[in-house]
């Protein structure tokens, strides 16, 4: 099924070319980021490993609307508009649990989810009643904790948690980060700060409703990413954050010009100013490895992917991708379902839709279907 992003946010990029691009100022390092032609590919087969190719089982009870996020242990589980599917490593669906609209023991809106492989234990947060759920790998709920307030996404941290609303106003002042610090479910979890503010008027031609605010680091932490100034922060265990990348589109980049006094009446008549001129913006979907910070932007309602080498300071970009499979070279346009996530250590994922119309004539090659499951390619830096 096709996911429109008009209805629910929008995701975006930059891109480049081969040359050194990046210089350091100050503890973080500003990469140039031009606009590539739509003809130019990202051959992510020099950048990562492909170990497996999964194909999700596919039947009534484990179709999958969309791959918003997925997180592993020794299971896979998917998170999707409604449910959270259990798959084993092989791809056999096995169970899955769905938002309901009643019950004061169960979650109406599927937000995010987050795995604590320690304890076998999955959590999945809830923005409506603000609280977060507790099962076990069989889907038991075990415990829920009222964080009292609504985020995009949350991700677990060893001395607390940090959540984002986007750019929502959740509090007096506009912050599009906030830390609590706690232990468990069970003790609780208290706010402690907020981060990062933003402008609220600005915030309402920016708002950005997605799934990849947060990105699981090589090591320790997280990466967040800030639409708001084409900046990619690194988040510690311990809450602290740091910017690390900043995207420069140069001549190509949305000025708050491009969006203040402007007389918008809707979000839509933003986007299609801004899908009218050559403008790029909104990092996300990132992947950061020891080697290589992957990320992906629109320009002209178009997607790039971005892989910026950290060792030479080049980046390549491209509105093509470019895999090698069983000795085969696949090239496909990046459409906006297929997305890239990480699993930490060097390794992460790749989303593929089977649909003929970003597939085309490689569904043969990975032996699916229109209206199979997505397939999961896992990955780790080369």
């Amino acid at each position: 099924m096709k996911y429109f992003l008009w209805s629910i946010g929008f995701i975006f990029l930059l891109s480049c070319s081969g040359e050194e691009q990046s210089e350091i100022r100050n503890q973080y390092k500003v990469i140039d980021q031009n606009l590539p032609s739509i003809n130019e590919g990202v051959n992510l087969s020099n950048f990562l490993t492909i170990n497996n190719v999964v194909l999700l089982e596919s039947t009534d009870s484990s179709l999958i609307d969309f791959i918003h996020k997925v997180v592993e242990d020794e299971f896979y589980f998917v998170k999707g508009g409604k449910s959270v599917y259990k798959f084993s490593k092989s791809g056999e669906f096995i169970s899955k649990i769905s938002r309901e609209k009643d019950g004061p023991n169960q979650f109406s809106n599927l937000t995010d989810i987050i795995s604590l492989n320690d304890e076998n234990r999955l959590w999945v947060y809830d923005s409506r009643s603000r609280k977060i759920f507790q099962f076990d790998y069989d889907f038991n709920l075990e415990i829920d904790f009222n964080l009292n307030h609504p985020f995009f996404g949350i991700e677990k941290l060893r001395e607390g948690l940090i959540g984002t609303p986007g750019y929502m106003l959740v509090l007096d002042d506009p912050y599009s980060l906030f830390y609590f610090k706690g232990d468990n479910l069970a003790s609780g979890y208290k706010f402690d700060r907020s981060l990062l503010s933003f402008n609220l008027e600005k915030s309402r031609y920016l708002h950005v409703m997605r799934h990849d605010f947060f990105s699981k680091l090589d090591s320790e932490g997280y990466n967040f990413v800030n639409s708001f100034n084409d900046t990619i922060y690194h988040i510690k265990e311990t809450g602290n954050l740091s910017p690390a990348y900043v995207i420069d589109f140069g001549e190509n980049k949305l000025l708050e010009s491009d969006l203040l006094g402007k007389g918008y009446s809707s979000i839509v008549d933003v986007f299609q100013f801004i899908n009218s001129t050559d403008k790029s913006f909104n990092v996300g979907n990132v992947f950061e490895s020891k080697k290589f910070l992957i990320y992906r932007f629109f320009n002209q309602g178009k997607a790039f992917l971005s892989v910026y080498d950290k060792s030479t300071n080049k980046l390549v970009s491209g509105h093509r991708i470019i895999l090698d499979y069983k000795g085969k070279s696949i090239e496909l346009p990046l459409d906006e379902e297929i997305k890239i996530g990480s699993f930490g250590n060097g390794r992460g994922y790749l989303v593929l839709p089977s649909e003929s119309s970003v597939l085309g004539e490689f569904q043969k090659d990975f032996g699916v279907v229109d209206g199979d499951n997505p397939l999961l390619l896992i990955f780790n830096e080369r």
